[in-house]
C-alpha cells in the first residue's frame, strides 16, 4: 500500500462523514463524536506501530485500518439512533458492507483489503480468534489496543465532567445503581475479561473497561493506560470496597 492511497482513502472518508452531517444538533453530536474518535484512534495506532518499528507499508496499512474501523458508525446512528451494537446491528459488519458497497477499496490488492476487512470485523470481538495468520494478528491487535486506548480517554473524561449523567452512561444504558455485580470482580481478580452479558449497572461497565488491560498487546500500550492513570481515574468512580482495592493494585500496568 502506498502513501498516496492512503490519502485517497482520507479524503473519501471525509467527503462520507459529510452525507451524514446535520441540522439536529443531537444527531450532529453524535456524528462528531465518531469523527474525532476515528482521528485519535489514527494517532494512536501510529504511536504503537512506530514504537514496533513497522516497515511504511504496515503502518499505512494501520492508519487506513484506523481510518475506517468505526465506518459502519455513521450509518448506524443515522439508521438506529444509538451506538449501541446490541439495540440495533454489529457495526464492523455494518461498516464492511458499506466499504464493499461503495467499492472505496477497489484499487488496493486483494490480500490489503482482506486484512483491512478482517481486522475491522474483529476489532470489537471480545477476544480475536486463535490461529489467525501473523500479519492480520498484528493488524488487528493494533487497531484493538489503539481502539480501547482512545474509549478509556473519553470514557474517563466523560466521568470527570460535571454532569448528572456522564454521556458514557448515556451510550451505555445502563443504570446508575448502587453496587455491581458479584461475578465482574471475580473475573478481574482472576484476571480475566468481563463479559458485556453480566453487566447489570454502570458500575459493572466501569468493570468490564478495567478488564481491558488483560487483553492489551504491547508495551506503548500499556504505558499509555499507565502514564493517563486510566485504572485510577476509573476506581475513583466505584464503591470504596476491599474487592475494588484489590482489583485497583491488580489491575494497574506498572
Amino acid at each position: 500500500m502506498q502513501r498516496k492511497q492512503l490519502q485517497a482513502l482520507k479524503d473519501w472518508f471525509n467527503q462520507y462523514v459529510k452525507g451524514f452531517y446535520h441540522d439536529d444538533p443531537d444527531v450532529q453530536a453524535g456524528i462528531r463524536l465518531k469523527e474525532e474518535h476515528t482521528k485519535r484512534v489514527c494517532e494512536k495506532i501510529l504511536r504503537i506501530g512506530s514504537s514496533l518499528n513497522l516497515e511504511p507499508e504496515d503502518l499505512y496499512l494501520a492508519e487506513t485500518i484506523a481510518l475506517l474501523h468505526d465506518i459502519g458508525r455513521f450509518k448506524q446512528f443515522a439508521l438506529y439512533h444509538t451506538f449501541n451494537d446490541r439495540r440495533s446491528e454489529n457495526h464492523a459488519l455494518l461498516g464492511i458492507r458499506e466499504l464493499e458497497r461503495t467499492g472505496v477499496l477497489a484499487a488496493l490488492t486483494e490480500e490489503e483489503r482482506k486484512l483491512i476487512t478482517r481486522s475491522i470485523e474483529y476489532h470489537n470481538l471480545c477476544t480475536l480468534p486463535p490461529d489467525l495468520p501473523d500479519r492480520l494478528s498484528l493488524l488487528a491487535r493494533l487497531i484493538r489496543d489503539a481502539d480501547k486506548l482512545d474509549i478509556l480517554e473519553m470514557f474517563t473524561a466523560s466521568l470527570d465532567r460535571k454532569n448528572d449523567k456522564p454521556e458514557a452512561q448515556q451510550i451505555s444504558g445502563l443504570p446508575d445503581t448502587p453496587g455491581y455485580s458479584p461475578v465482574l470482580v471475580r473475573n478481574l481478580l482472576q484476571e480475566q475479561l468481563c463479559y458485556y452479558d453480566d453487566m447489570k449497572n454502570f458500575n459493572d461497565r466501569k468493570l468490564l473497561m478495567l478488564s481491558w488491560v488483560y487483553d492489551i498487546n504491547f508495551p506503548r500500550s500499556l504505558s499509555e493506560i499507565a502514564r493517563n492513570g486510566y485504572v485510577e481515574k476509573i476506581v475513583a468512580r466505584l464503591p470504596k470496597t476491599e474487592e475494588v482495592q484489590k482489583v485497583t493494585n491488580i489491575c494497574r500496568p506498572t
